[in-house]
């Protein structure tokens, strides 16, 4: 079966934290994935609306499902977030802890801007780190890049923890990831690898402005209606879809399509749409019910493990030693 999921805008995360019933129905529903704070990352793609309205409310993604992995834990998650005001190394550090959290259920969707930050034709330049670095999709595709050559950098097999030689990491197995283009990132990162080797990293950008080449796990598309005739997804593709299921069986059964994420209407109750969409739900032939047990996020969307990055990358620090271990 493929997996299915469902788009949440920041509004719905904050009643969702402020309300256990909700939370109690998605967790339940059968979903696969949750995506907290599509609008964030909506308007990636042209002709699609301005969702930063004045007094539109809103939280932080990775925030909000710090809280609700714990509270839905039969439930994938994926953090919508853009390097609009979050440099690279503080969103693969901020979603690795949470994946290290969350047990290997979560990941980051990656967009070009962030919606509910400052308006501006440039990315976070804080603390000297970038200067003057334009908003658009080549500066996304090298943030991608950035943040999972970071995933990669500190094996968690590397800590060993060796009491009798005061060993506790081989450190000569740390990399260094040395990145330079858009952003200049040498790593490590600070946090080692997680249970799913690499929290999924989604790509919620348009295709065409990149070429055939997307720098992650999994494509998130907007789809009005069917795919185009022409259109190949160069990694798996999630089709974002406004509805309860109802229109979805036809995506479902396009073998160009890996799964569907589900999005409420922009007036629509949450309440109501989980109850419609738990509904359908049942329907679907061989659709899961929800998830017990261990898994992960890369397991419940059928994604193969992270390929490997760094084999040939220089070591961060040299082998420790027992004498100055001790």
């Amino acid at each position: 079966m493929k997996p299915i999921g469902v788009a949440l805008t920041g509004s719905h995360l904050l009643e969702l934290l402020a309300d256990p019933a909700p939370v109690r129905a998605l967790d339940g529903s059968g979903f696969a994935v949750a995506v907290a704070g599509i609008d964030r990352i909506g308007d990636s793609f042209p002709g699609r609306s301005t969702v930063s309205a004045p007094g539109r409310r809103t939280i932080e993604s990775t925030i909000a499902v710090t809280f609700l992995a714990e509270r839905a834990p039969r439930l994938g998650w994926l953090a919508a977030a853009a390097v609009h005001r979050d440099h690279p190394y503080n969103l693969a550090r901020r979603v690795a802890s949470l994946d290290h959290l969350a047990r290997g259920r979560t990941g980051l969707a990656l967009g070009v801007r962030d919606w509910y930050a400052p308006d501006g034709g440039t990315v976070w330049g804080g603390a000297g780190l970038t200067e003057g670095v334009p908003i658009g999709a080549e500066t996304a595709r090298g943030a991608a890049a950035a943040i999972r050559g970071l995933w990669q950098s500190w094996p968690a097999d590397s800590i060993v923890a060796d009491r009798e030689t005061g060993i506790y990491a081989r450190a000569e197995r740390i990399r260094r990831i040395d990145h330079h283009d858009v952003f200049d990132v040498e790593g490590p990162l600070t946090v080692p690898t997680t249970r799913q080797g690499t929290p999924v990293l989604a790509w919620r950008v348009p295709e065409a402005a990149v070429g055939a080449e997307v720098p992650a796990d999994v494509v998130i598309r907007p789809v009005d209606g069917a795919l185009p005739a022409g259109y190949a997804p160069a990694v798996p593709l999630l089709a974002e879809i406004v509805d309860d299921g109802t229109r979805a069986a036809s995506l479902l059964a396009d073998e160009r399509v890996h799964g569907v994420l589900l999005r409420p209407g922009d007036t629509e109750d949450l309440a109501d749409f989980l109850d419609r969409a738990g509904a359908w739900l049942r329907t679907v032939p061989g659709a899961p019910v929800a998830a017990g047990g261990a898994w992960t996020l890369r397991e419940r969307l059928a994604l193969p493990a992270p390929a490997p990055l760094l084999a040939d990358a220089r070591p961060a620090f040299r082998a420790p030693s027992p004498e100055l271990a001790r």
